[in-house]
């Protein structure tokens, strides 16, 4: 349920109250009810953050008499604490909360999963009832998470039950791309799973330099990467890109060309500048779906193979892959495997891409979709002012087509927490998910899948993260209600206060973070300075005096500071594009000479944000994508004043 709360020891006129611990002791004790792992985990998440909170540290004990938390299977409780819970919420991964309060019996409390991960969530949901937040994974140590320190821990009596109307929530977080660190990885799993998703998608190591796929998979068992995840009963998606990984060019293509993409009259590899294999050839498909299949029946964590053509490579132009479409040829690839995999490993869900890359189209011949199959659709660069449910969203027939082709079965690629295409200082997209969410209801599609990239980014991204999160799984949660929860927890109740309307703000006008990118505007300008002086200062001088606040209001800063920055490039932008248009060729060479200084103080300032290591920029991304981004106008300006001169 998640409820809102800021005040987690006040209750209203005659409620009653159940006291969990006073002045740091406590009676109660923690009785995990299943024999699971995850259910030993929440037992020990709830020891861990009550005794964080001051209860002290309650014992995790099994029939103990007295005041208890009970955690556990709905299915697997006692009669008597079954019939304490309210009726189950129909849904994916529910769970229910009682906090009860008995005069003749000792008060208890019960947390009860429809299953694994829905008791889980329902550890953290009643933390969160106390006051605890997950607003970010912990990778920053100078700032923690938001857990209270209360002389009185007590709640008022009460019961709810949640679920969610979506099957899958994937959330894809940045350490889980390519060469993973087993601690960022493990971070970002702990937050996912504190925010509602249920499984963490998984991008593989390409083959050119890589290590194989049943390597990376078994390093993430060394590591302890997998221990995590089935502990808090999540799974695998992925591994994603991968088709280069099951068909390798260096085993195959010297004694098989023939099975491999034409591109420009030749055969070449899957690789960058080559294109994806023939998916014409019978015996190409067989040996990929032969290796797949060996490698997935030794990834059990696995439950949706989500193998996708490798990355930015076209699809085979040979004679027989042009005449048969390629999505029609990658459907006939899939339904193979899932045929395939029907004795090897039938539990295991197949995936392919729609609405991207090579397969951009939905199959002209729609009997080539395998009943069981499902699409992951993505729209990269994709503009957060519109919603899916937005007849004006440019993209709307295609994901229709897809939708109707897979009979709803598919997994929606979300870039809410993305930087390449998106703006580089993020707004809250709470309109977007509103509208998205509508769409998802109303075509009862059942998969979002979250991708957060690239690694640096993770501080600046992660509040749409969480709203994705949270609003996915209770789709009753106002993203907007939400924001102003996380500014009044995340910065303190002065400062939450002013940052609550600063994001707000921007999450009613997303253009204002689009607009960093380019085409910002004299108004756009003139409500940063606003912003700045009803918001950002005060806010700033509210959380002083506590380190821990003004760290955070300082990260906000910092990325405001940016956008202001670059908002005055797009001025001076305009100015010299106006006075060249106006035929004062030296004014705009004059000015341009400035704003070439200018532009590389704003680049300055990306390397500055990024070496900080706060999660605020990626430090790979600056010298490449963003240098080009910011840089490119200065010479395009320089060649058109240039070619005026001439004239």
């Amino acid at each position: 349920m998640g409820l809102l709360t800021l005040s987690p020891v006040c209750f209203a006129h005659g409620e009653t109250s159940v006291t969990i611990a006073r002045n740091g002791k406590s009676s109660w004790h923690i009785e995990a009810a299943s024999q699971s792992k995850p259910c030993e985990f929440a037992a020990q998440e709830l020891q861990k953050y009550l005794e964080q909170m001051g209860s002290g540290r309650l014992p995790i004990a099994q029939g103990k008499r007295g005041l208890a938390i009970v955690i556990g299977l709905r299915s697997e409780l006692l009669p008597v604490d079954q019939a304490l819970l309210p009726t189950r919420k129909e849904g994916h991964d529910g769970y229910a909360v009682v906090i009860k309060h008995n005069r003749l019996k000792p008060d208890r409390i019960v947390i009860a999963g429809d299953n694994d991960c829905g008791m889980v969530y329902g550890a953290y949901d009643f933390l969160e009832h106390l006051g605890c937040c997950w607003f970010y994974p912990t990778e920053d140590a100078r700032d923690p998470e938001v857990v209270p320190h209360l002389q009185t821990v007590a709640m008022a009596t009460n019961a709810w039950a949640v679920a969610s109307p979506l099957t899958y929530r994937i959330c894809n977080g940045s350490g889980w791309f390519f060469e993973m660190e087993a601690k960022e990885a493990i971070q970002q799993m702990d937050w996912a799973m504190k925010n509602r998703f249920n499984m963490m998608g998984w991008q593989g190591e390409a083959s050119n330099g890589g290590h194989s796929l049943p390597w990376q998979y078994q390093h993430l068992r060394t590591t302890g990467v997998l221990a995590e995840l089935e502990k808090r009963g999540m799974t695998l998606h992925g591994p994603a890109h991968s088709f280069d990984q099951f068909l390798k060019t260096d085993d195959y293509f010297k004694n098989h060309p023939e099975w491999f993409g034409m591109r420009n009259g030749k055969r070449v590899p899957q690789s960058a500048q080559g294109a994806q294999f023939c998916w014409s050839n019978p015996e190409a498909r067989k040996q990929y779906i032969r290796n797949a299949e060996a490698f997935i029946t030794n990834a059990p964590l696995i439950h949706i193979f989500c193998s996708l053509p490798f990355d930015g490579g076209p699809a085979c132009e040979c004679e027989e892959c042009k005449k048969m479409k390629p999505s029609n040829l990658l459907m006939l690839i899939m339904s193979e495997m899932i045929e395939r995999l029907k004795v090897s490993r039938s539990d295991v869900v197949v995936e392919a891409t729609g609405g991207y890359g090579p397969a951009t189209e939905p199959p002209t011949d729609l009997s080539l979709i395998h009943p069981k199959q499902r699409i992951v659709w993505a729209h990269w660069a994709r503009y957060h002012g519109e919603s899916y449910d937005d007849d004006k969203y440019p993209l709307k027939p295609n994901l229709e087509k897809w939708r109707k082709a897979v009979h709803n079965q598919i997994s929606i690629c979300q870039y809410y927490t993305d930087n390449f295409a998106e703006p580089w200082v993020m707004a809250p997209f709470a309109f977007a998910m509103e509208g998205d969410r509508r769409y998802f209801l109303q075509h009862h599609i059942d998969s979002i899948y979250l991708l957060m990239y690239p690694r640096g980014d993770w501080w600046n991204h992660s509040l749409n993260g969480y709203l994705a999160g949270r609003c996915f799984y209770d789709m009753s949660l106002s993203p907007y209600d939400l924001i102003q929860d996380y500014a009044l927890h995340y910065y303190g109740k002065d400062a939450g206060l002013l940052l609550g309307k600063y994001f707000e703000e921007w999450a009613r006008h997303v253009d204002l973070s689009y607009h960093i990118r380019g085409e910002s505007t004299d108004q756009d300008r003139a409500t940063l300075a606003a912003e700045r002086r009803n918001w950002i200062e005060p806010a700033i001088a509210a959380a002083k005096g506590d380190s821990i606040l003004s760290y955070r209001v300082e990260k906000a800063e910092k990325l405001f500071t940016l956008a202001e920055k670059l908002m005055e490039m797009h001025r001076q932008q305009a100015e010299i594009k106006n006075a060249r248009h106006a035929g004062d060729l030296k004014k705009a060479a004059d000015l341009l000479q400035k704003s070439r200084a200018y532009t590389d103080q704003v680049l300055a300032c990306f390397y500055t944000l990024a070496d900080l290591n706060q999660g605020l920029m990626d430090r790979k991304e600056v010298p490449t994508f963003i240098r080009m981004n910011l840089k490119n106008w200065i010479d395009d300006e320089e060649k058109k004043l240039g070619d005026a001169a001439k004239k």
